[in-house]
C-alpha cells in the first residue's frame, strides 16, 4: 500500500470513529432524558457504537503500524489524540450508568475499550495468564480429587487388615484358651493315670 492510499485509509478510520463516538454521544443525550425502562437498551445501544469505534480504532493501528517510518510518528499522535476522544465518551457512558444506576444489562465493560496497542498486548497476555493458572487449577482440583479417591480406598483397606488382624487375634487367643485347656486335661488324665498304678 502506497503513501497516499494508507493516508486515505487512515483518515477514513478516523473519520468512521469519530462519527461512532458522535451517534454514541447522541445516545447518551437520549440516555439522560430517557424513561427509565428504555435507559437500558440506550445505554447497550451506546456502548455497542463505542465497541464498533474501538474496532475500527484497532484497524487503524494496524495501519499505522504499517505506514512509513516518516508517517508512523504523525499517524501514531493523530490515533493518540483519538484514543483519548473515545476514552473520554466510555468515561461519560460509565458516569452515565452510574448516575442512572444502570447495572450490567445496560451493555458491556468500557475498561477494555480504547486501548493503545500495546496495553492490548499486554491485556491478551494478562488474560492469557489467568486461563492458564485458572486451567492449572481445575487440574490440580481433579488431581487432588482422584488422591482423595485413593486416600479413602487406602483407608478403607486398611480398616478391612484391622478387622482381620483383630479377628485373628481373637481366634489366636481362643486357640491359645483352648491349648491351656488342653493342657490341663492332658496333666489331669497323666495324673489320674499314675495314681491308677
Amino acid at each position: 500500500i502506497d503513501s497516499n492510499n494508507l493516508s486515505i485509509m487512515f483518515a477514513e478510520h478516523l473519520a468512521e470513529c469519530r462519527a461512532l463516538t458522535g451517534q454514541a454521544s447522541e445516545e447518551l443525550q437520549r440516555l439522560q432524558t430517557a424513561p427509565e425502562a428504555e435507559r437500558p437498551g440506550l445505554s447497550a445501544a451506546a456502548f455497542s457504537l463505542l465497541k464498533q469505534a474501538d474496532d475500527s480504532l484497532q484497524s487503524l493501528q494496524l495501519e499505522a503500524k504499517s505506514a512509513p517510518p516518516a508517517e508512523r510518528a504523525k499517524l501514531a499522535k493523530e490515533e493518540a489524540v483519538l484514543r483519548e476522544e473515545l476514552r473520554a465518551k466510555a468515561k461519560e457512558l460509565e458516569e452515565a450508568r452510574k448516575a442512572l444506576l444502570l447495572g450490567a444489562g445496560a451493555g458491556g465493560n468500557t475498561d477494555k475499550l480504547f486501548l493503545a496497542r500495546e496495553e492490548r498486548r499486554k491485556a491478551a497476555a494478562v488474560t492469557s495468564s489467568l486461563q492458564k493458572g485458572t486451567d492449572r487449577l481445575r487440574e490440580a482440583n481433579k488431581i487432588s480429587a482422584e488422591i482423595e479417591d485413593v486416600g479413602v480406598q487406602a483407608l478403607q483397606d486398611l480398616r478391612r487388615q484391622r478387622e482381620a488382624m483383630i479377628r485373628m487375634k481373637d481366634n489366636t487367643h481362643d486357640v491359645g484358651a483352648n491349648l491351656s485347656d488342653a493342657e490341663r486335661a492332658v496333666k489331669e488324665l497323666d495324673k489320674q493315670s499314675c495314681t491308677v498304678m
